[in-house]
């Protein structure tokens, strides 16, 4: 189950970071998963967070949501420019 913590992420961090106009919900999430991936392997040079090992944990979970928040955002968007 993704904590709080990531979900908060998600939405005031990550989206808002890489919803340029050209880069699909899934590709930030496979992007984002690839990197913490890169990571992971060299746990001599660094240690994750908390949060990124629950998202780690939880891959198809984070995918999701990360689908479902893009989407809502631009539900939001085009109907506060319509």
């Amino acid at each position: 189950m993704l904590s709080q913590e990531t979900k908060n992420y998600v939405e005031y961090v990550l989206l808002p970071d890489r919803m340029n106009g050209f880069d699909s919900a899934g590709f930030i999430a496979s992007s984002f998963l690839a990197d913490l991936d890169e990571f992971s392997m060299h746990e001599d040079l660094c240690s994750l967070t908390d949060m990124a090992e629950n998202i780690l944990e939880n891959r198809e979970e984070f995918t999701t949501y990360i689908v479902k928040a893009f989407q809502d955002v631009e539900d939001y968007w085009r109907q506060t420019n319509d």
